[in-house]
């Protein structure tokens, strides 16, 4: 298939914009990469090579050793949580890579996605992560009055947050406010009523602003090699957390003012009764983040489940273990590997499910603790601060290891040809040219369905739209197969 200017062109800017869509939203390097390269290469075009940064997506095509290379750049816009998008540019990529989207359309309908309005508005959006404020303060057994205050200051938190992302003030500071407002509403119900728990309301929301940072991804990016990425979305994550922990710290010293005990309490022992209310806050917290974040109505029960599965093992395996970092890990381990099946089976983005199932383990109690005790006992409050970037790091690590198996298993098990599942990969590191195998024992192609072979640069499985075959002229472009004589498919061993 010769490569005209006009061609190449669109197939860069499909490629481009399905990369910036699925980097701003939360999607980790590897698997940027893994899709752009999967679309240049069923295509037609080889010698295409993709590169992926914090903020931008860059892909260079060299026709030939005497041509000039062409390359675009395209920059990221603002992170943003919205599985609706993310889910609408997935079907984009794999409607075009089996073939079912011709590229002008695929073209049209990712240019289109930035336009849509949300799925859900912006007061729906704030009430689930009310709800998921108040299911948080339900998983740590906290009474009507202060999952109520939980809820509304999640809300109100949330919505102070929207508004001054619409005047341009960086997050950092809209974290601040959210430290401040938690522990104000702490405050709060320490002087309506002294026999409760007002730490509980802080803690819930240091979940719901922690729930949606992007460590998962980065430490995704750090295993598999992505080091610049990974140390961009990390310092993200530690100056967005170092926001919060501002604004909590001047929260406390506003409750010294007015003499409010937000003192942390003690966790809920293991019993029938804690076992219940942690499923069904887990399902509550999935549910409200699932419409603060966008997710598909078809894929909310299911993350609910998730959150829901991942709340009860941790819970469990630290009432028997004892050491909640270690019941972490197994858990974030399942959710991985649970939400890559899931994200298959019901072709929606893993990560929907993966983002849902870490947040009853985010460790706000510890994060909490911490700060308190950085004004009593430094040495203290940093051991706590410290154990819970431990528990950090167990569920990224956790949810990343389990997303690697899950993804390894899943084509051997699988019958269609198009996978749903995360494309990990490693950074390449030279240019090698694409083999595409047209021999009768290496080609099984059925009716209407995509011949998978290995992609260009990442050892990933790649789908070659089967209308390719359709015209053998692309051979032009395409280097033959070792053992065939030519590109005409004849066999060396048999003569005609």
């Amino acid at each position: 298939m010769p490569t005209d200017t006009a061609r190449l062109h669109a197939v860069f800017d499909l490629a481009m914009r399905i990369g910036e869509g699925l980097l701003t939203n939360g999607a980790a390097a590897s698997e940027v990469t893994a899709t752009v390269l999967r679309v240049t290469s069923s295509s037609g075009l080889r010698n295409v090579s993709a590169q992926v940064t914090f903020n931008e997506v860059t892909i260079s095509y060299l026709a030939d050793e005497t041509a000039p290379p062409f390359t675009r750049v395209r920059s990221a816009g603002d992170r943003v949580q919205d599985f609706a998008r993310l889910a609408a540019f997935e079907d984009i990529s794999h409607g075009y890579l089996s073939g079912e989207l011709p590229l002008d359309e695929a073209r049209r309908q990712a240019a289109a996605i930035p336009q849509r309005q949300p799925l859900y508005r912006v007061p729906l959006a704030i009430f689930g992560f009310a709800v998921m404020g108040g299911a948080a303060a339900l998983s740590f057994g906290a009474g009507s009055l202060v999952v109520v205050a939980a809820t509304l200051a999640a809300g109100l938190l949330i919505a102070a947050a929207e508004l001054l992302a619409r005047w341009n003030i960086p997050p950092f500071y809209g974290q601040a406010l959210s430290g401040f407002v938690a522990v104000g509403a702490a405050s709060a119900v320490a002087l309506i009523d002294h026999s409760v728990s007002p730490s509980i309301v802080v803690v819930s929301c240091i979940i719901v602003q922690l729930a949606g940072l992007s460590s998962i991804s980065a430490v995704q990016d750090a295993v598999t090699g992505w080091y610049v990425t990974a140390a961009g979305r990390m310092l993200e994550t530690l100056m967005l957390t170092v926001g919060l922990v501002a604004g909590v710290r001047g929260g406390l010293l506003l409750a010294e003012v007015v003499g409010a005990d937000v003192s942390v309490s003690a966790a809920m022992p293991l019993t029938l009764t804690t076992s219940v209310v942690v499923v069904v806050s887990g399902m509550g917290m999935g549910l409200g983040y699932g419409v603060g974040t966008q997710v598909p109505a078809r894929l909310l029960l299911a993350g609910a489940l998730v959150a829901s599965g991942s709340g009860i093992v941790a819970h469990l395996l630290s009432g028997i273990l004892l050491d909640r970092t270690v019941a972490v890990a197994v858990a974030a381990f399942g959710t991985g590997m649970v939400a890559t099946l899931l994200g298959d089976r019901l072709r929606a983005p893993a990560l929907a499910f993966v983002m849902a199932g870490v947040i009853p383990l985010v460790p706000g109690s510890r994060i909490y603790r911490g700060l308190l005790g950085l004004g009593d006992d430094l040495g203290t409050g940093i051991a706590e601060l410290l154990g819970a970037a431990e528990v950090a790091v167990s569920i990224a690590a956790g949810v990343v290891l389990g997303q690697l198996l899950a993804s390894r298993m899943l084509p051997y098990f699988r019958r269609s040809g198009i996978a749903y599942t995360p494309a990990i990969s490693s950074p390449f590191t030279t240019l090698r040219r694409r083999r595409v195998s047209l021999g009768s024992r290496r080609i099984r192609r059925r009716r209407g369905a995509a011949v998978i072979e290995p992609s260009t640069m990442t050892g990933e499985m790649t789908a070659l739209s089967s209308t390719m075959f359709d015209d053998l002229s692309f051979l032009e472009d395409l280097e033959p197969p070792s053992d065939l004589e030519d590109g005409t498919g004849r066999r060396p061993d048999r003569e005609e």
